[in-house]
């Protein structure tokens, strides 16, 4: 039998570069406890959740604009794919990232979602730095990528799991 609980989010994401620099957005987590306190910040690469109709690639044109202004119009072949199963709150995550190949605009933020508060090219150094506090589904790929290894089967697979303290243990399959 089928959970009728069970929610599978498809959500999307954008490398951008410029130079040697890549795009990073700062993500603001309201409402709910996040590392310790209240609406903290994760900064991640552009893009967000595939909306019913809508092709992985509209949906990155679409929340790559409203998050940073710009405007891709070539986006290569899958770069990675993220798999994230959270075992206790019927709940998985699948993300596929493209890489812009053509870009035009400058840096306007105009969120209609109110999450991305700043958007910024950053150092792969600099990026390290970011992403320290992100997601480790997030972190992962995002350095793997900058350093170039990903792996063969571009996939990244994760579980995630509370424990009695509400911490979230995640672990690489």
């Amino acid at each position: 039998m089928k959970n009728e609980s069970f929610r599978n989010w498809s959500v999307v994401g954008g490398l951008i570069r410029k130079d040697s620099k890549i795009l990073l957005v700062a993500n603001r987590r309201r409402g709910k406890l996040h590392r310790g306190k209240r609406g903290g910040i994760d900064w991640t690469p552009p893009g967000g959740v595939i909306d019913e109709g809508e092709s992985a690639i509209e949906a990155l044109e679409r929340e790559v604009y409203e998050e940073t202004g710009l405007q891709a119009s070539t986006w290569s072949e899958l770069v990675y794919g993220v798999s994230v199963n959270f075992l206790k709150q019927d709940m998985a995550l699948q993300v596929e990232v493209f890489e812009a190949i053509e870009w035009t605009g400058s840096l306007v933020i105009n969120d209609p979602d109110l999450i991305v508060e700043e958007a910024e090219f950053f150092s792969e150094k600099a990026c390290e730095v970011r992403l320290k506090n992100s997601p480790v589904w997030v972190r992962e790929p995002v350095l793997a990528y900058l350093k170039g290894e990903i792996p063969s089967e571009k996939s990244f697979t994760y579980t995630a799991v509370s424990d009695k303290a509400g911490n979230m243990i995640v672990e690489r399959k």
